[in-house]
Protein backbone atom coordinates (compact mmCIF):
# COMPACT_ATOMS: atom_id res chain seq x y z
CA UNK A 1 0.00 0.00 0.00
CA UNK A 2 1.66 3.74 -0.99
CA UNK A 3 2.48 5.69 1.70
CA UNK A 4 0.15 9.21 2.01
CA UNK A 5 2.03 12.06 0.88
CA UNK A 6 2.22 15.11 2.73
CA UNK A 7 0.12 17.16 1.04
CA UNK A 8 -4.05 16.43 0.10
CA UNK A 9 -6.10 18.54 -2.29
CA UNK A 10 -8.79 20.56 -1.24
CA UNK A 11 -11.74 21.54 -3.87
CA UNK A 12 -12.89 25.05 -3.17
CA UNK A 13 -15.10 27.27 -4.93
CA UNK A 14 -13.80 31.39 -5.52
CA UNK A 15 -15.55 33.55 -3.65
CA UNK A 16 -15.65 36.27 -6.11
CA UNK A 17 -15.83 34.15 -9.49
CA UNK A 18 -17.40 31.30 -8.27
CA UNK A 19 -14.93 29.20 -10.65
CA UNK A 20 -13.87 26.04 -9.14
CA UNK A 21 -10.42 25.29 -7.98
CA UNK A 22 -8.07 22.75 -6.34
CA UNK A 23 -5.55 23.70 -4.03
CA UNK A 24 -3.03 21.62 -1.46
CA UNK A 25 -3.38 21.70 2.12
CA UNK A 26 -1.08 19.75 4.63
CA UNK A 27 -2.06 16.71 6.62
CA UNK A 28 -2.19 17.12 10.15
CA UNK A 29 0.49 13.78 10.54
CA UNK A 30 2.96 15.86 8.67
CA UNK A 31 2.82 19.15 10.48
CA UNK A 32 2.88 18.39 14.27
CA UNK A 33 4.93 21.46 16.12
CA UNK A 34 7.35 20.92 18.87
CA UNK A 35 6.81 24.12 20.68
CA UNK A 36 3.92 26.60 20.57
CA UNK A 37 4.53 30.34 21.63
CA UNK A 38 2.09 32.38 23.97
CA UNK A 39 0.92 34.41 21.30
CA UNK A 40 -0.19 30.22 19.94
CA UNK A 41 2.52 30.51 16.78
CA UNK A 42 3.33 27.05 16.07
CA UNK A 43 7.45 26.16 15.46
CA UNK A 44 7.85 22.99 13.09
CA UNK A 45 11.03 21.00 12.69
CA UNK A 46 13.25 21.27 9.88
CA UNK A 47 12.15 19.37 7.10
CA UNK A 48 8.40 19.22 8.24
CA UNK A 49 5.55 21.13 6.59
CA UNK A 50 4.08 24.64 7.92
CA UNK A 51 0.22 24.59 7.19
CA UNK A 52 -0.14 28.11 7.31
CA UNK A 53 1.99 28.37 4.30
CA UNK A 54 -1.39 27.53 2.60
CA UNK A 55 -3.80 28.79 4.64
CA UNK A 56 -4.91 31.45 2.01
CA UNK A 57 -6.58 30.13 -1.16
CA UNK A 58 -5.60 32.25 -4.22
CA UNK A 59 -8.11 31.81 -7.36
CA UNK A 60 -5.66 31.22 -10.37
CA UNK A 61 -8.90 32.41 -12.69
CA UNK A 62 -9.42 36.17 -10.81
CA UNK A 63 -6.51 35.74 -8.58
CA UNK A 64 -8.98 36.91 -5.47
CA UNK A 65 -7.33 35.75 -2.36
CA UNK A 66 -9.03 34.32 0.44
CA UNK A 67 -9.52 32.58 3.90
CA UNK A 68 -11.75 30.42 5.19
CA UNK A 69 -12.67 32.81 7.82
CA UNK A 70 -14.10 35.48 5.11
CA UNK A 71 -17.84 35.66 4.44
CA UNK A 72 -19.29 35.62 1.27
CA UNK A 73 -21.01 38.81 1.56
CA UNK A 74 -19.90 41.02 -0.72
CA UNK A 75 -20.97 45.07 0.28
CA UNK A 76 -22.62 47.26 -2.75
CA UNK A 77 -19.59 48.43 -5.03
CA UNK A 78 -16.92 46.25 -3.53
CA UNK A 79 -16.86 43.54 -6.64
CA UNK A 80 -16.02 46.59 -8.89
CA UNK A 81 -13.45 47.54 -6.68
CA UNK A 82 -11.87 44.27 -6.48
CA UNK A 83 -12.13 44.29 -10.55
CA UNK A 84 -10.26 46.98 -10.76
CA UNK A 85 -7.57 46.37 -8.12
CA UNK A 86 -7.14 42.63 -8.24
CA UNK A 87 -8.83 40.67 -11.48
CA UNK A 88 -7.47 43.34 -14.09
CA UNK A 89 -3.91 43.62 -12.96
CA UNK A 90 -4.01 39.64 -12.15
CA UNK A 91 -4.99 38.96 -15.96
CA UNK A 92 -2.13 41.08 -16.94
CA UNK A 93 0.39 39.46 -14.83
CA UNK A 94 2.57 36.78 -15.11
CA UNK A 95 1.10 33.96 -13.35
CA UNK A 96 2.06 32.60 -10.26
CA UNK A 97 0.92 29.11 -9.36
CA UNK A 98 -0.65 28.94 -6.07
CA UNK A 99 -2.16 25.88 -6.52
CA UNK A 100 0.28 23.74 -5.93
CA UNK A 101 3.63 23.37 -3.31
CA UNK A 102 4.81 27.23 -2.41
CA UNK A 103 7.88 28.25 -1.20
CA UNK A 104 8.58 31.01 1.42
CA UNK A 105 8.18 33.74 -1.01
CA UNK A 106 4.80 32.37 -2.25
CA UNK A 107 3.62 32.12 0.79
CA UNK A 108 4.32 35.31 2.13
CA UNK A 109 2.54 36.42 -1.26
CA UNK A 110 -0.51 34.69 -0.82
CA UNK A 111 -1.24 36.93 2.35
CA UNK A 112 -0.26 39.83 1.11
CA UNK A 113 -2.82 38.77 -1.62
CA UNK A 114 -5.56 38.14 1.01
CA UNK A 115 -4.97 41.02 3.27
CA UNK A 116 -5.19 43.36 0.38
CA UNK A 117 -8.28 41.33 -1.15
CA UNK A 118 -9.64 41.30 2.19
CA UNK A 119 -9.46 44.78 2.72
CA UNK A 120 -10.57 45.98 -0.57
CA UNK A 121 -13.68 43.84 0.26
CA UNK A 122 -14.25 45.23 3.58
CA UNK A 123 -13.88 41.85 5.42
CA UNK A 124 -14.28 41.23 9.06
CA UNK A 125 -11.27 42.50 11.57
CA UNK A 126 -11.29 39.16 12.65
CA UNK A 127 -10.68 38.00 9.51
CA UNK A 128 -7.72 40.50 8.99
CA UNK A 129 -6.65 40.24 12.14
CA UNK A 130 -5.87 36.25 11.62
CA UNK A 131 -4.44 36.41 7.97
CA UNK A 132 -1.78 39.63 9.66
CA UNK A 133 -0.81 37.43 12.74
CA UNK A 134 -0.79 34.51 11.03
CA UNK A 135 2.24 36.40 8.56
CA UNK A 136 3.95 37.74 11.24
CA UNK A 137 4.42 33.82 12.38
CA UNK A 138 5.98 33.48 9.04
CA UNK A 139 8.18 35.76 9.48
CA UNK A 140 8.83 34.92 12.98
CA UNK A 141 10.19 31.37 12.13
CA UNK A 142 12.04 33.31 9.21
CA UNK A 143 14.03 35.57 11.88
CA UNK A 144 12.47 38.74 10.63
CA UNK A 145 11.37 40.51 13.00
CA UNK A 146 11.46 44.02 11.50
CA UNK A 147 8.19 42.07 9.20
CA UNK A 148 7.18 40.03 12.56
CA UNK A 149 6.72 43.43 14.14
CA UNK A 150 5.37 45.22 11.51
CA UNK A 151 2.68 42.79 10.67
CA UNK A 152 2.16 41.73 14.84
CA UNK A 153 0.99 45.52 15.07
CA UNK A 154 -1.46 45.10 12.10
CA UNK A 155 -2.82 42.05 13.60
CA UNK A 156 -3.45 44.38 17.13
CA UNK A 157 -5.05 46.97 14.92
CA UNK A 158 -7.46 44.51 13.55
CA UNK A 159 -8.05 42.37 16.59
CA UNK A 160 -8.66 45.94 18.76
CA UNK A 161 -11.52 46.99 16.19
CA UNK A 162 -13.01 43.19 16.02
CA UNK A 163 -13.18 43.64 19.62
CA UNK A 164 -14.59 47.08 19.48
CA UNK A 165 -17.31 46.35 16.95
CA UNK A 166 -17.93 42.38 18.04
CA UNK A 167 -17.13 40.89 14.92
CA UNK A 168 -15.55 38.33 16.32
CA UNK A 169 -18.95 36.64 17.00
CA UNK A 170 -19.74 33.67 14.76
CA UNK A 171 -15.45 33.16 14.64
CA UNK A 172 -13.85 30.58 16.29
CA UNK A 173 -12.46 33.47 18.45
CA UNK A 174 -14.15 34.04 21.65
CA UNK A 175 -14.29 37.01 23.31
CA UNK A 176 -12.11 36.44 25.91
CA UNK A 177 -9.34 34.51 23.27
CA UNK A 178 -9.55 38.09 21.48
CA UNK A 179 -8.69 39.89 24.88
CA UNK A 180 -6.13 37.99 25.38
CA UNK A 181 -4.47 37.83 21.96
CA UNK A 182 -4.53 42.05 22.20
CA UNK A 183 -2.82 41.51 25.28
CA UNK A 184 -0.14 39.37 24.41
CA UNK A 185 0.12 41.58 21.09
CA UNK A 186 0.79 44.69 23.23
CA UNK A 187 3.05 43.04 25.33
CA UNK A 188 5.07 41.73 22.58
CA UNK A 189 5.10 45.07 21.02
CA UNK A 190 6.26 46.61 24.49
CA UNK A 191 3.25 48.22 25.26
CA UNK A 192 2.92 46.41 28.83
CA UNK A 193 0.27 48.70 30.59
CA UNK A 194 -2.30 48.15 28.11
CA UNK A 195 -1.03 44.20 27.74
CA UNK A 196 -1.95 44.40 31.84
CA UNK A 197 -5.03 45.96 31.23
CA UNK A 198 -6.22 43.26 28.62
CA UNK A 199 -4.54 40.32 30.74
CA UNK A 200 -6.97 41.62 33.81
CA UNK A 201 -9.98 41.61 31.93
CA UNK A 202 -9.47 38.53 31.04
CA UNK A 203 -9.03 37.14 34.74
CA UNK A 204 -11.76 38.86 35.84
CA UNK A 205 -14.26 38.40 32.65
CA UNK A 206 -17.85 37.11 33.67
CA UNK A 207 -17.31 34.16 31.82
CA UNK A 208 -13.98 32.89 32.86
CA UNK A 209 -15.31 29.63 34.44
CA UNK A 210 -15.51 28.70 31.04
CA UNK A 211 -12.54 29.32 29.76
CA UNK A 212 -10.28 28.39 32.75
CA UNK A 213 -7.03 27.81 30.35
CA UNK A 214 -7.15 30.98 29.07
CA UNK A 215 -7.39 32.52 32.16
CA UNK A 216 -4.78 30.31 33.47
CA UNK A 217 -2.41 31.32 30.27
CA UNK A 218 -3.68 34.80 30.97
CA UNK A 219 -2.29 35.06 34.73
CA UNK A 220 1.01 33.76 33.93
CA UNK A 221 1.11 36.74 31.41
CA UNK A 222 0.06 39.02 33.24
CA UNK A 223 3.00 38.01 35.88
CA UNK A 224 5.56 38.25 32.90
CA UNK A 225 4.19 41.54 31.73
CA UNK A 226 4.30 43.57 35.45
CA UNK A 227 8.03 42.32 35.68
CA UNK A 228 8.66 43.73 32.10
CA UNK A 229 6.92 46.57 32.57
CA UNK A 230 9.24 47.32 36.52
CA UNK A 231 11.87 46.71 33.99
CA UNK A 232 11.14 49.27 31.77
CA UNK A 233 9.92 52.04 34.55
CA UNK A 234 13.19 51.61 35.65
CA UNK A 235 15.11 52.26 32.57
CA UNK A 236 12.92 54.70 31.41
CA UNK A 237 11.81 56.45 33.88
CA UNK A 238 9.63 59.17 31.74
CA UNK A 239 7.67 56.26 31.09
CA UNK A 240 7.51 56.87 27.50
CA UNK A 241 6.87 53.03 25.61
CA UNK A 242 9.59 51.71 22.90
CA UNK A 243 8.16 53.28 19.55
CA UNK A 244 7.05 50.05 17.57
Amino acid sequence: MQALGPFYEKKLTCLYCNKDFTTLRVRSRASVPYKIDSDFCPHYRAGSHNPHFYYVNVCPECGFAFSEEFSSHFPPGSKEILRVKIVIPWGKREQKDFCHTRDLQQAIDSYKLAIYAGSLKQEKHAALAGLCLRLAWIYRTENNPEQEQRFTALALKEYEDSYLYSDFNGTSMSEMKVLFIIGELSRRLGDYAKAIAHFAKVIDHPNRNDEIKMVNMAREQWVITVEQHREQRKNNPNGNKPSS
